[in-house]
């Protein structure tokens, strides 16, 4: 590696490794240099899982596309595989989202158009993406320029592994149907990631987001997308994307006629005005404006029971390869500790600023996975703890949403309630909810706490395994202890 490329600074982290911003030392260009973490189960899943990263990126590589990551090299160094690609300046459409607020249903459009085009090309070549959402679009400096980038989930998983070591692989907002429920996929999986990444740039969050990821998934599966108030002419094509049966979605060609008249419009004339009669309208036409077809699946959905084991398996936490920003924008909210640096005062030592709005010191050595900006997770080396720390503007009252997901886990058989009840933290009123479930014949169990203040809503969680409690619990009232809302 260091033959060729040198390392410059870190610029994004995931659950699947960490992405630097680096110099082609022959070439002389800057790239995106993305470090793989694909630590197997055993020596043989290590194996399985190299050569599937190693297949995906020579895959990736023979894309040629203005809307797709270029990869131009892979390094192999045995125990660590480096994936090498360019460099795109200019920000994440989360980024875009989380400083400029909502886009326009032009600017979506737009940028719908771009994605489309990149996925006519990597469904062509029998690449499936996996992971569309905004953490992994990137625009130009111009805004001109729209690329889909992070292959990642592609590269570890097949069609029949909706976990990684026991976790969820993945972004539940922005997952398809049946994707969460294991069911067969194809493009039209990644079309529908589309349109919630479409919903989130014109909303600021997918139609899919819950307080919990229990009630995320339970959205994904049985209820219809709540579109933003400012999708306007995209109200139609949107649905369409979101609708639950893979078959009635629009193809490519039908999504870029939808999107091109509003990416695009045609001008008005301008006419010079003239005087009219102004009289009462006549009576409207009783009929309704065209609407892309839409047949919703009326078989084929998960039983509760299933519903439940799926949720509570991403409800133990689960990584996010999406995360990593592999095309060189800058993760939202990583912030890495630089050494020597000032604390801000009145946090704990080791406390990170998080661009959520909040601060706490998570265990050294435990691996940062960045779910979104506002949505951060550690895993312990040894997989058995995770914790979870995220904000979100406060929608509603925390226990009646809870009380809700809480009885939709009660269908399943591998849920046990242990407690969901008012408590307070640091004198503003929260709720507990506390769990036991089996996932795999493994037990797990997990406890969280959720609080509102300052117009947000925070939560402090963690899943763990039982015959840990005692050090967990050690571990999470730590944790604790260090949140600071900023």
């Amino acid at each position: 590696m260091a033959e060729r490329y040198r390392l410059v600074e870190s610029i994004g982290q995931g659950g699947m490794g960490r992405v630097w911003r680096a110099a082609d030392e022959i070439l002389d260009r800057e790239v995106a240099v993305k470090e793989m973490r694909i630590d197997g189960l055993d020596a043989e899943d290590a194996r399985t899982r190299r050569e599937r990263v190693l297949r995906e990126a020579r895959a990736t590589a023979r894309l040629d596309h203005p809307n797709v990551v270029r990869v131009y090299d892979v390094v192999d160094e045995g125990e660590r595989l480096w994936i090498v690609m360019e460099l795109i300046p200019g920000r994440s459409l989360e980024q875009i989202m989380t400083e400029q607020g909502p886009l326009s249903p032009r600017e979506t459009a737009r940028i719908g158009l771009g994605l489309v085009a990149a996925l006519r090309e990597v469904h062509a070549r029998g690449v499936l993406h996996r992971d569309i959402k905004p953490g992994n679009v990137l625009a130009g400096p111009d805004g001109r320029r729209v690329v889909l980038t992070d292959f990642g989930i592609a590269a570890i998983q097949d069609a029949k592994a909706l976990t990684m070591v026991g976790m969820l692989v993945g972004s539940p907002d922005y997952m398809a149907p049946e994707r969460v429920s294991g069911r067969p996929q194809g493009p039209p999986s990644d079309l529908w990631s589309l349109g919630a990444t479409l919903c989130a740039a014109l909303a600021g969050h997918s139609p899919f987001s819950r307080d919990t990821t229990l009630a995320t998934l339970h959205a994904v599966l049985y209820e219809e997308p709540r579109l933003p108030h400012s999708a306007g002419p995209l109200s139609d094509v949107l649905s369409a994307l979101l609708a639950k049966d893979p078959a009635a979605r629009p193809d490519p060609a039908a999504v870029e006629a939808a999107l091109h008249p509003v990416a695009f419009p045609a001008p008005t004339p301008t006419l010079e005005p003239t005087p009219v009669l102004i009289r009462p309208p006549d009576p409207r036409p009783a009929t309704g404006r065209p609407r892309l077809q839409v047949f919703l699946a009326a078989a084929g959905v998960l039983t509760a029971a299933a519903l439940t084991a799926i949720v509570l398996t991403a409800t133990s936490g689960t990584p996010d390869p999406g995360d990593d920003r592999a095309a060189g924008s800058p993760a939202t909210g990583a912030h890495p500790t630089v050494e020597g640096t000032s604390r801000p005062p009145g946090l704990p030592p080791g406390a990170r600023r998080e661009a959520g709005g909040f601060a706490w010191a998570p265990p050294e050595g435990w691996r940062r996975d960045v779910k979104t900006a506002a949505e951060i997770h550690y895993t312990s080396p040894d997989g058995t703890q995770e914790l979870v720390a995220k904000s979100a503007l406060a929608r509603g009252d925390l226990m009646e949403t809870w009380r809700t997901s809480e009885q939709n886990a009660h269908q399943g058989r591998d849920y046990r309630k242990i407690r969901l009840e008012e408590t307070e933290f640091r004198g503003h009123p929260a709720v507990v909810w506390e769990y036991a479930f089996t996932l795999g014949g493994v037990d797990w169990h997990a406890r969280l706490l959720g609080f509102t203040a300052k117009g947000k809503s925070y939560q402090i969680n963690t899943w763990y395994r039982p015959r840990t409690e005692a050090a967990a619990l050690r571990v999470y009232d730590d944790v604790k202890q260090g949140f600071t809302v900023l």
